[in-house]
């Protein structure tokens, strides 16, 4: 369809159909996209891009999963391997707990590289996970790898803003913006059958990458370990989220095209945001979420929990908390000595010991979580302005790869390093009798392996809501932006 061909149906808007206009504007605006071969061939490309990145994502999680089941299983034969020895021996020995992989890291890895994989559970002591890719990687995998989201959310824009940055100016510049307005087709119509046929562009950009990780999905997902059903829930809440990102830079493009004085303007105003948006805000507010939220060293935590430690008696019998624990011991079961008492003092002790560092843990780990909530907080306020601010974090939490659900994760590998505790403890406590107390692999074998399940699709929704609502208010500014931009073209 030509643009003249458009002028008959904008002078009959007042009796017809506004949809008639709108859709003959749409698609004139398709038609011209696709005899731009420019962009044909780049969309393919950025396509094809997807699907590697994709294919890339799958092979490497397959790989991942394997090792760590692997270690998994290795480390669990040797736990119940460990011959006859004290309980209290054997929680020292000690055992991994190794993450379970998220399915939808294949398209986003989130923070996994950067925060490990497996936590090491010891008697007395909560440890940070270990094993981080991007230390282990040297200082490419530092610098990032190839990932759907890294498309979607820097490339994918830019696609947009060639796509519409020349809607409006480039119709003015040959004069068809003018004829339009003057025979009566209202700009509103105009700007709603140009945003539809862009926004019809960015699904079909779309809809190959998430037919494809889908398809991954029904693949890669382990039913006994996660819902699949959960997993497509996740998969399309990414979608709609990365689908109302692009939509925005549509509606962006549409009112900076209209604003322009002309394409060159156009291009050179939507290009500056892109860069500022796609790398400027993100370190800016990550250099300012670090100074308004401050998180300590890891020295400085760790002495923390050390100092508050040192409160606790450990294995010091001449702590001023251990002398007062024996003595309320006594007391308790009416005896005037240790040897006297029906259960094993040392037994007591250690779950005493272990239950006051489990109170402190909590505080400091928690502690240190909260801060890392202000900071994600701080960086996702100013998304409706920088839309990637908001998007990262929600892509993050539905992927299963945001700092909130590795702290899950830690949460409940120190659960069970505590039931380990609590298990050997009790052991001591019942059946001790003096010191040479061993017990043998029946015990170790008692002990379930590590198993962890992760969170559903609700966790993810709850840890989103700020950048939820800056995205909406992204998408709703740039739409009354396109809006008011529009409302203000005149035939002259």
């Amino acid at each position: 369809m030509s643009d003249l061909a458009i002028a008959p149906l904008a002078a009959a808007a007042p009796s017809k159909s506004r949809w008639r206009v709108m859709r003959a504007v749409a698609a004139k605006e398709w038609l011209e996209l696709f005899r731009d071969r420019r962009l044909v061939w780049l969309c393919a490309f950025v396509v094809a891009l997807m699907l590697a990145a994709l294919a890339f994502g799958y092979v490497e999680n397959a790989r991942l999963l394997h090792e760590r089941d692997a270690a998994a299983k290795a480390d669990r034969d040797l736990w119940v391997g460990q011959s006859a020895k004290n309980p209290h021996a054997a929680a020292h020995f000690g055992q991994y707990a190794f993450k379970p992989l998220s399915p939808l890291a294949l398209a986003d890895p989130g923070v996994d590289a950067y925060v490990g994989s497996a936590v090491w559970l010891e008697a007395h002591k909560q440890n940070e996970t270990q094993f981080k890719q991007a230390r282990d990687g040297g200082v490419g995998a530092r610098l990032g790898s190839l990932s759907l989201a890294f498309i979607l959310q820097t490339i994918a824009p830019l696609i947009v803003v060639l796509m519409g940055f020349a809607s409006f100016s480039g119709e003015r510049e040959s004069g068809t913006l003018k004829q339009l307005l003057s025979v009566g087709a209202r700009p509103r119509d105009i700007l709603a059958g140009k945003a539809l046929a862009l926004i019809g562009a960015i699904f079909a950009l779309l809809t190959p990458a998430f037919v494809g990780a889908a398809l991954a999905l029904f693949f890669f997902v382990d039913r006994e370990r996660l819902s699949l059903a959960d997993q497509f829930i996740r998969l399309g809440a990414l979608g709609a989220a990365y689908a109302a990102y692009l939509a925005g830079f549509a509606f962006l493009a549409l009112g900076v095209s209209a604003l322009a004085r002309n394409s060159r303007a156009a291009l050179v105003a939507l290009l500056a945001f892109w860069l500022a948006n796609s790398f400027l805000a993100p370190r800016l507010a990550t250099d300012a979420a670090r100074a308004f939220a401050p998180v300590p060293t890891w020295q400085e935590f760790r002495a923390g929990v050390a100092q508050d430690k040192a409160k606790t008696f450990g294995h010091d019998e001449s702590h001023p908390a251990f002398i007062a624990f024996r003595d309320e011991t006594l007391k308790k079961y009416g005896v005037s000595r240790i040897e006297d008492l029906p259960v094993s003092f040392r037994g007591l002790a250690l779950r005493k010991d272990d239950e006051a560092g489990y109170e402190i843990f909590d505080r400091h780990f928690g502690a240190l979580q909260s801060a890392f909530d202000r900071q994600d907080a701080l960086r996702a306020a100013p998304g409706f302005l920088f839309p990637l601010l908001a998007l990262r974090p929600i892509s993050m939490a539905f992927a299963g790869v945001d700092s909130r659900s590795q702290f899950d994760f830690a949460t409940s590998a120190e659960a069970h390093r505590r039931d380990i505790q609590n298990e050997v403890s009790d052991n001591i406590i019942h059946f001790a009798h003096d010191n040479s107390y061993v017990a043998g692999p029946e015990l170790w074998r008692k002990i379930a392996a590590f198993a962890y399940r992760a969170p559903g699709a609700g966790f993810a929704l709850d840890h989103s809501m700020l950048p939820i609502a800056a995205l909406l208010g992204w998408l709703a500014f740039a739409g009354v932006f396109a809006l008011f931009a529009a409302r203000r073209l005149r035939p002259v």
